[in-house]
């Protein structure tokens, strides 16, 4: 655990020496002083980098104090400061790593009992999600807060959730729903600044969704001074100068949309404030649209295209620099806790865990020999097709004189011939059906007849001059079967020839094999092909392969 805290901090010091010295500290010198400090004495300082609005430091400074969690010291300081740090991203417009902060916070929260904490930790994601218009996920965690009986106790919490789900039904256009959290948000009689201007601002809501459009108007006048006045909030100010600006549009008066928000296109500009920049650069390019000012639309449109590409890029980078080391650490820190907490139970697991690989060695040794047993046999069987292929080659030429034993041994079995014949008397004679058999023979040598894919007996027919009921009553009288299981076997012994060479063929596909033999379904020629071999296509072809390699490394 020291060397992980060694290594954030090593992390964060080569942040800090990326950054120009101020006032001649150099930022080594200041992350030494810091990291010297306790935790609570550094949650302190960050809180009084907040309340100065110094982001920057904020950050660094909460960033130091999760990154030395070690999963048992106070777990409320950590959960705070995780929701401080989601909270300074949130705000820098940073959503992405603001949102991990924050369910970090949530886990620390749940996990350890602090009910108390959860509302704003729900509240805080709920923002996330509906500053992204995820509007359905920010109301459920906004729901979800409510449900606590820690929120319905907070005075300073409710109307802050009754506000944020009051405008998340705005957006949505749901009137009713608008009305009730304007109500509850109102019994609840806050006095602070913020919420006064939140009651202008929820005033004009109301009137705006309900169509009162010159009311609305005035509120959000009213509002706009009040934050500009009063609260000196220049992010307040410019949401009722949008809302002013979308009324004005709605009207029709176009020009006096555009003159608010382009007051909000400077503000954005001087204060940074890159998502109003974006909201109002594209309402400002759909109003010069509208008005005919292409040039200006155009020019709208771009830049805040541009500027939309770029935040999301930003904040991709941010998460990869700040957020990588931390989850880490912490997914490192629960695990050792959870090995701690099951360090009792291991001893009994290791035996199991011992008697389970037993038995799995025990099967792979079974399984080992029972696939040697298989290959084997696949061996034994691809030779012996070998074996008869290459017979076959070799006895083509003594075809004739076996065909005259078999007329001869045919002739002394008189009375058996007799028996066949009186069952099913041939069409042809005898003479006849020899010449045919000896010109199909010959037809057949050249497998490019019967590798086509149109072959047929009509074809074979036509080729011997004969017609196909007659060459039908040769091949079923003297092979035993019809045509298209005879062409068949010549087809699938032209495919194990083309499988055995390697060296012409052996680039091949079996779809390819199966296409140059002549089968136009791959499936219908692996079905013949395993029916008369044995083996599958694909199985002979690696034997064929293995066999030929076995060759080429034997020593000469």
């Amino acid at each position: 655990m020291n060397r992980i805290l060694l290594n954030i901090i090593l992390l964060v010091t080569l942040l800090w020496l990326s950054l120009p010295v101020v006032g001649g500290k150099s930022p080594d010198i200041a992350l030494q002083s810091l990291s010297a400090l306790p935790i609570d004495t550094l949650f302190k300082k960050g809180e009084a980098a907040i309340d100065s609005g110094n982001r920057d430091e904020a950050i660094q400074i909460f960033t130091l104090i999760c990154s030395a969690d070690d999963g048992n010291d106070d777990r409320r300081l950590f959960a705070k400061a995780h929701q401080r740090r989601g909270y300074m991203l949130y705000s820098g417009e940073n959503f992405a790593e603001a949102m991990q902060d924050y369910l970090q916070a949530r886990g620390i929260a749940e996990r350890n009992g602090l009910r108390d904490m959860l509302p704003g930790i729900y509240t805080d994601i709920g923002n996330v999600f509906s500053s992204t218009n995820d509007l359905e996920s920010g109301i459920m965690f906004y729901r979800k807060a409510l449900a606590t009986d820690a929120a319905r106790e907070n005075r300073d919490l409710l109307p802050i959730l009754y506000n944020n789900m009051l405008y998340a039904y705005y957006l949505k256009a749901e009137g009713d729903s608008v009305k009730k959290y304007f109500t509850l948000f109102s019994d609840v009689n806050p006095t602070d600044l913020r919420s006064r201007y939140d009651l202008l601002m929820n005033r004009g809501l109301l009137d705006d969704i309900e169509g009162n459009q010159e009311k609305a108007v005035e509120m959000y006048h009213r509002a706009a001074g009040f934050a500009r006045d009063s609260l000196n909030s220049p992010d307040c100010e410019a949401a009722a100068n949008s809302n002013i600006a979308r009324s004005y549009e709605r009207r029709g008066l176009a020009d006096s949309a555009m003159y608010y928000l382009q007051i909000n296109e400077r503000m954005a500009r001087e204060k940074g404030y890159n998502n109003l920049l974006v909201e109002s650069l594209r309402d400002m390019a759909r109003i010069h649209d509208r008005m005919g000012h292409k040039t200006e639309a155009l020019q709208c449109k771009s830049e805040y295209l541009s500027l939309s590409d770029s935040l999301f890029s930003r904040e991709t980078m941010n998460l990869i620099k700040n957020s990588q080391a931390l989850y880490e650490q912490n997914s490192d820190a629960y695990t050792i806790r959870a090995l701690n907490d099951t360090n009792a139970q291991q001893r009994g697991w290791i035996m199991t865990l011992f008697a389970v690989l037993a038995v799995i060695a025990l099967l792979s040794v079974l399984l080992w020999r029972q696939k040697r047993k298989l290959t084997n046999a696949y061996r034994d069987l691809y030779e012996r097709n070998v074996t008869l292929l290459e017979a076959e080659r070799k006895y083509a030429e003594r075809i004739g004189t076996l065909e005259s034993r078999i007329t001869a041994l045919t002739e002394k079995s008189g009375a058996d011939t007799a028996d066949l014949q009186s069952t099913r008397k041939p069409l042809i004679p005898k003479e006849q059906r020899e010449l045919l058999l000896a010109k199909i023979g010959k037809v057949l040598e050249s497998p490019a007849f019967y590798c086509d894919a149109d072959c047929s007996i009509d074809r074979l027919a036509s080729a011997i001059d004969s017609n196909a009921r007659y060459v039908s009553e040769v091949i079923n009288t003297e092979y035993g079967m019809n045509f298209r299981s005879f062409i068949n076997k010549y087809r699938v012994k032209e495919a194990m020839r083309r499988l055995e060479d390697v060296e012409h063929y052996g680039h091949l596909t079996i779809k390819a094999v199966a296409e140059s033999v002549g089968y136009k379904s791959q499936a219908t020629f692996i079905s013949v092909f395993s029916k008369e071999t044995g083996l599958k296509p694909s199985l002979y072809q690696q034997l064929a392969l293995r066999r030929r390699n076995n060759a080429t490394n034997e020593p000469e």
